[in-house]
């Protein structure tokens, strides 16, 4: 489903207001929950009202890359005073979160340094004071709908909204559980949300050479998503690859040690243009995140199992 469709309603009201809602990620403050809920203060920001449209920010505090990001959209539904134990003041409140709209693809701060704000001036290469520090910010109807279709600009499949929301939510659980899919659509939503995640870990770069140009990086699953149902949303079990090295990987033509070494197969050698690839990272240390660094169980699996396989086909 594409955001006109999903957002028609509020894009054909004229009293529809649109905003950025910076988010630092479920149940970290407030008991935010990204697509469920939302938190703030009125005496801050009073703005929202019911049935106004928002996108989701990570700021570069809360970031993966240490940079913000676009991720996502919604429309706020309710707005409720604020109840727990974690409440600060009366003025806080809760707004249920209703059409949300998981990207497909997490819009950068790099991928933003052309970008034609409308709601307000940004000084040439600088976001310095451009953002609310207090995390809300009521933009254009323009700038809203430009967001969006940069983040579908690549899209060459049936994107599963739903689907991508539910995942989204999954993972943000520690629930990892994917079960196979008929539709093409959806099996393709389902990785697209891994996918983003294992990139952002690794700072959107490719963790072997560090190429960062985004259409050709994807989350590289260590143990195939075909072997295990339990992991296959686990960002333990993704790398960040470059296509390269991804199809490298996949087809066992390299592995990780318990190191995190590149080890290369000697099969590579029937190919010298495959075997000069290969052999500039070999030996090489695998640039881990902070967060979610690959399991060993799960590298172990990839040598005994993948890269084992591969070598003994090739015998």
């Amino acid at each position: 489903m594409d955001f006109i469709t999903k957002f028609s309603e509020e894009l054909e009201n004229p009293d529809t207001r649109y905003f950025i809602f910076d988010t630092k990620g479920s149940g970290i403050k407030h008991d935010d929950a990204d697509f469920i809920k939302y938190s703030w203060r009125t005496n801050m920001y009073g703005q929202v009202r019911p049935g106004d449209i928002f996108i989701y920010r990570r700021p570069g505090k809360a970031s993966e890359t240490k940079q913000f990001y676009f991720f996502g959209a919604g429309r706020i539904d309710a707005i409720s005073p604020a109840n727990g134990s974690d409440v600060d003041d009366e003025t806080r409140v809760n707004g249920s979160i209703t059409k949300p709209f998981p990207f497909e693809t997490f819009l950068h701060q790099a991928d933003l340094d052309h970008f034609n704000w409308h709601f307000k001036s940004r000084k040439h290469g600088s976001w310095e004071h451009f953002f609310n520090q207090y995390g809300m910010n009521r933009i254009d109807k323009r700038d809203f709908v430009q967001l969006i279709t940069l983040s579908q600009k690549h899209l060459d499949y049936d994107y599963d909204v739903e689907m991508a929301t539910s995942t989204s939510q999954a993972m943000q659980r520690g629930n990892y559980h994917a079960d196979d899919e008929v539709s093409f659509a959806k099996r393709r939503t389902k990785q697209s949300v891994f996918s983003n995640n294992v990139k952002n870990l690794y700072g959107n770069q490719c963790a072997l050479c560090k190429l960062k140009t985004k259409a050709l990086l994807t989350g590289s699953h260590i143990v195939p998503w075909s072997a295990r149902k339990d992991i296959r949303l686990d960002p333990a079990n993704g790398i960040s690859l470059c296509v390269m090295h991804d199809k490298l990987f996949d087809a066992g033509y390299i592995t990780l040690s318990s190191k995190l070494t590149v080890i290369v197969s000697e099969s590579v050698k029937e190919d010298p243009v495959l075997a000069k690839i290969a052999g500039e990272i070999e030996g090489k240390t695998l640039n881990k995140p902070k967060n979610f660094a690959p399991k060993a169980e799960y590298l172990h699996y990839h040598r005994a199992v993948v890269f084992e396989k591969f070598l003994n086909k090739t015998m």
